[in-house]
């Protein structure tokens, strides 16, 4: 793929591109019919997969492999295969610290009733439709409140939320998101 491609897309750490390569794969093993086929859809951007039918895929989930899911990812990314994009990428992607969300239940007690989602999809939806600020947790995702992120010395009124959309998962600014992830660690919240 050229470099234009490349440049519309916003390029993932190697650890969340893991992280969405999984999700695939358990969405494309979802009894959800929607999110099956979702995936399946995304799989057909490979060769191994192009000619195939949604019902070919579906048929033959079962054989599918982390290996074809990193190759979506990366292919997603603007690379034509996984180990281009960690080439790209680079060993020292997967080295810096990174925040760790559990640590916002870890280190307080909570009295907050946050918003929890098993996909990615839902959580996007709720926070559209109902604001808050979105966080990936585990597998899931969860949608908090600014008096939440208060509660654990977090300045939720500083304008890089709003620069990322408040979109942990994939920020409007990644760069906003950077300087974000900075105060968070400063705070204790590093994994």
């Amino acid at each position: 793929m050229g470099t234009d491609s490349r440049a519309a897309v916003t390029p993932l750490p190697l650890r969340e591109c893991k992280i969405r390569a999984s999700f695939l794969l358990k969405d494309l093993l979802s009894p959800d019919t929607q999110r099956s086929t979702r995936a399946a859809e995304r799989l057909r951007a490979l060769p191994a997969f192009a000619g195939q039918t949604l019902g070919e895929v579906l048929a033959s989930k079962e054989r599918i492999r982390r290996k074809h899911a990193l190759a979506v990812i990366a292919r997603e990314q603007g690379h034509a295969s996984w180990e281009e994009l960690k080439n790209a990428r680079g060993e020292e992607e997967e080295t810096p610290p990174q925040v760790d969300f559990e640590r916002f239940f870890i280190q307080h007690s909570s009295v907050f009733l946050n918003r929890w989602f098993s996909s990615y999809p839902e959580a996007l939806a709720s926070l559209r439709a109902m604001g808050g600020y979105l966080f990936p947790y585990r597998r899931q995702f969860f949608i908090c409140e600014a008096d939440f992120l208060k509660a654990r010395g977090v300045d939720a009124a500083d304008p890089d939320w709003e620069r990322m959309g408040r979109n942990w998962v994939e920020p409007l600014d990644p760069a906003a998101r950077a300087r974000l992830e900075e105060k968070l660690i400063a705070l204790g919240y590093e994994s």
